[in-house]
Order: structure tokens, then C-alpha cells, then sequence
């Protein structure tokens, strides 16, 4: 479970901003919590404010340090993504780190990396639960040296001490460039075993890393094959169109030759589609645009792809729909409903634009859904919103809150409601709109423009 997310110098973010799913002393909607390790963490993140505020860069700032953590510096674009309004920034390191919760152990992870060379230059993981542990500090002296130092001492097992001993001596080799845009976490997982009880918590962490969801307005989750093919989760998903109201009155899929997909498609599309097709490679399924349908695709045990293209009835058996003669809010749907059919259960879920070409009301009804979902997991959802009518609490608890705001030098501010220590029963969205807590567009410049008459 994530309990703090903070960035420094990337993109719209300058100095340091903290994100937190820390629960506030509220006494109020204590479905909202899950208490582990001893303290309150919140189920739900809320995060409002203007366009080219920064909502979908803090986003992305998860979705970049995730990419690092999963393949490396090497396969990361690291172009333009430092504070630019400062280009000095540019020589300046960028800084991510987050506070999670596994297995009921709380741990503060995080790493700088340099634009400049595209490396890394520090690394730490920091066992904070029962008293504070360093596991291993990183870092890049001035020399270009590597100092790699633990508090870990004792390990039961002598086999493994010697191994994590061997392990952090590897990245003490300067002229290794391959160690330098490598992380130590990454490394030591992917070359441990779960037989291990010492290894078994890097090969955890980075399972909670690589179980991450991370939606934008362009993405399409690839959940729908999974669901066309198992009974069950085909009866709710038809009931959940049908009570958003989309119209649709059933959902089937109809298996096609994989080959045969491309047949019609433009050569420029095609290049899309195969960037797309590309992720397959990492995981079990995914779902691609193709001309005017969905299609989902499967890797079989086998190592085949199975494609199946979903159609819908909305009256008319003789006559279904493809996915993308749907409304947009309908294809928004397709993206977000997979989400509750996911087999991991305890997961971090992340979405810009939540209210992306939905109504109001179907937004709210669907964070109710979610909170309903959750209720027996360790599931977290983080959405970044416009939709000013979220800003209800009796839908949300005050310390889910947050807004962020473009300052004078361009650079992002991100903080709480909770600052402004609000009772349970203010109505929020009325004092949000008249500017009492900021993070709202400004529109007052456009009185001075003058138009000329012909």
C-alpha cells in the first residue's frame, strides 16, 4: 500500500511535493481506511485543479520512476522531462521516492537520477517499521566513485549474507556503466529466488511495483479479453453498462484469426498498432485499437495470441456494435470497469482524468463502486479530477482532498484540504469555485483584450 509519494525537479515540479495517503485523525467514513502496520491508510486520493496545473505530471512522475524501477535507465526517455523553466535544473538531480506497505512492513524507497548522464546516482532502501534499518544507501561521490553501504548485519542465512554482501559490492564498480543506470533493488530481485526468506522482500517490492495500474485518457486497459471469456465476470460487467445506463444490453466476444486484423488497416496506423501489440510481450493480454474495433489479445500457454474482437447489443441481435461506435463515455467505461475483475487484489490504482467523458453522476456512482470493491482489500485508488461536484463529503473524507495549483514561476504546488481544517458538513464544491482554497483558473486578464471591429 502506498502511504507517500514525493518528486523533486521533474517536469512541472521543481523543489520537493509530497503526496500522501496517510490518514488524518478524522473519525469520519472509516470504510475509507485500512489500518496495517499500525497506521491508517486512506483508500482513496483525490486530486483536483485547473488545466496545466500539474495533475498529470504528477502521473507521470509515478509512471517514469516505475519504468526505471522495471527496466533500467537505459530504456527510459529521459528527454525534457527535468523543471525546464529553470535550465539549470537540467544539471540538477531528479528525486522520487516511495513510502509502501508490504507483507505489514512499512519502507521508504527511493533513488536521484542525473539527466545529464542518465544514471543513477543515489539509492536508498530504508526499512521503517519496528525501529528505522537501512537496507542500502547508494551513492555517486565526486570522484565517481560508488559508496554502497547497509545496516543489515546478521542474516540468518550465511549463504545469503554472502550473496547481498556480493551483490552490493557489484555496483561499487565505477567503470560498469550497465551498474550505473541499474538499480540495486531491480538487480538484487530479478537475481533472487522466493526460496529465500532475506530475498523474498526485493522480489515483493518490485511485484508491487509491476502490479501498478496506471490509466491516462489515452490508455486501454487490457482487461477485456479476460472478461469476455469467463461467465461470471461477463454477467456483472453486462450489468454494470446496463445500470451506467450506456444502453448496452449484452456483451460477447467473437474470436478472429490474428493474422487477418491487419488486413484493411493504413500502413501509418499499422506502426501504432505495433507499438501497442509490443506490450503483449511483458503481459499476458492487451487491447488495441484496430480501425473501428477493440481487440483483445491473449498469449496462450502455448506462446500463440488469441484475438478476440468484442461486439455489443443494444436491441438488436442481427445488428451489434463495435466497441468504437460506442459514446466516448461509454469506451471510458471499458477502460475503467476491468479494474474491479483484476486477480490481484491488494493493488495500487492510478487514474488522470477519472471524469474523462463521463457525466458527473456516473463518476461519483463509480467512486461508490470502488470503495464497495475495496472493501475487503488492500486496493488503493489515486484520480486526478475537474469534475468540482467529487468535492462532496459524503462521498470522500476531507484528508482524500487535494489540490494543486501552477505558482508564479510556473513550477507546481500540491497540498491538502485538510490544511484548511474543514468541518464534515462545509460544502466544498461552493467554496472551491469562489477561490477559498485556490487551484482554479484565472481568467482575469481576458478582460483587457479588445477586439476590432471591422
Amino acid at each position: 500500500m502506498l502511504v507517500r509519494f514525493s518528486v523533486e525537479n521533474f517536469m512541472s515540479f521543481n523543489t520537493n511535493v509530497s503526496f500522501s495517503m496517510a490518514a488524518s485523525k478524522i473519525a469520519r467514513m472509516k470504510d475509507h481506511l485500512i489500518t496495517v502496520d499500525d497506521k491508517r491508510i486512506l483508500r482513496g486520493g483525490y486530486i483536483f485543479g485547473p488545466n496545466a496545473s500539474g495533475k498529470s505530471n504528477l502521473i507521470k512522475a509515478i509512471k517514469f520512476a516505475r519504468q526505471i524501477i522495471l527496466s533500467g535507465c537505459d530504456h527510459v526517455d529521459f528527454n525534457k522531462k527535468h523543471f525546464r523553466i529553470d535550465s539549470k535544473n537540467f544539471m540538477k538531480p531528479g528525486v522520487f521516492q516511495f513510502d509502501f506497505i508490504i507483507n505489514e512492513v512499512t519502507y521508504s524507497y527511493g533513488f536521484a537520477i542525473s539527466y545529464q548522464n542518465k544514471e543513477i546516482i543515489a539509492e536508498w532502501l530504508v526499512k521503517t517499521s519496528g525501529g528505522e534499518v537501512c537496507i542500502f544507501n547508494r551513492e555517486l561521490q565526486e570522484d565517481g566513485t560508488i559508496t554502497v553501504e547497509t545496516e543489515i548485519k546478521n542474516i540468518k542465512n550465511k549463504e545469503d549474507e554472502m550473496r547481498f554482501s556480493i551483490y552490493l559490492k557489484d555496483f561499487e564498480n565505477k567503470s560498469n556503466k550497465a551498474m550505473r543506470q541499474t538499480l540495486i533493488l531491480t538487480d538484487i530481485a530479478m537475481r533472487s529466488s522466493r526460496d529465500s526468506e532475506f530475498f523474498k522482500r526485493f522480489l515483493d517490492i518490485l511485484e508491487w511495483f509491476k502490479n501498478m495500474i496506471i490509466i491516462f485518457p489515452d490508455t486501454k486497459f487490457g482487461g477485456l479479453g479476460n472478461i469476455i471469456s469467463n461467465d461470471s465476470m461477463k454477467n456483472i460487467f453486462e450489468k454494470m453498462l446496463s445500470n451506467f445506463d450506456t444502453g448496452v444490453e449484452s456483451v460477447s466476444g467473437k474470436e478472429i484469426e490474428f493474422e487477418k486484423i491487419f488486413e484493411d488497416v493504413p500502413q501509418e496506423e499499422l506502426e501504432h498498432i505495433k507499438v501497442d501489440i509490443s506490450n503483449i510481450l511483458e503481459d499476458t493480454t492487451a487491447t488495441v485499437k484496430v480501425g473501428k474495433s477493440m481487440i483483445s489479445l491473449q498469449k496462450k500457454e502455448n506462446g500463440d495470441i488469441k484475438a478476440t474482437k468484442m461486439v455489443l447489443n443494444h436491441g438488436n441481435s442481427e445488428d451489434l456494435f463495435d466497441c468504437i461506435d460506442e459514446s466516448d463515455g461509454t469506451q471510458r467505461l471499458f477502460d475503467l470497469i476491468p479494474l474491479f475483475f483484476s486477480q490481484q487484489q491488494n493493488k495500487l490504482i492510478i487514474i488522470d482524468e477519472i471524469d474523462r467523458s463521463l457525466h458527473s453522476k456516473l463518476t461519483e456512482k463509480f467512486i461508490e463502486l470502488f470503495y464497495r470493491y475495496a472493501s475487503k482489500t488492500q486496493t488503493q485508488l489515486i484520480a486526478t479530477t475537474h469534475d468540482s461536484i467529487l468535492l462532496d463529503l459524503d462521498l470522500v473524507r476531507q484528508d482524500e482532498i487535494w489540490f494543486i495549483e501552477r505558482q508564479e514561476d510556473h513550477s507546481s504546488k500540491l497540498y491538502s484540504l485538510n490544511k484548511f481544517k474543514e468541518r464534515f458538513d462545509k460544502r466544498i464544491e461552493k467554496e472551491y469555485l469562489i477561490g477559498r482554497y485556490g487551484a482554479i483558473p484565472d481568467f482575469s486578464n481576458l478582460d483587457c483584450i479588445e477586439f476590432e471591429e471591422e
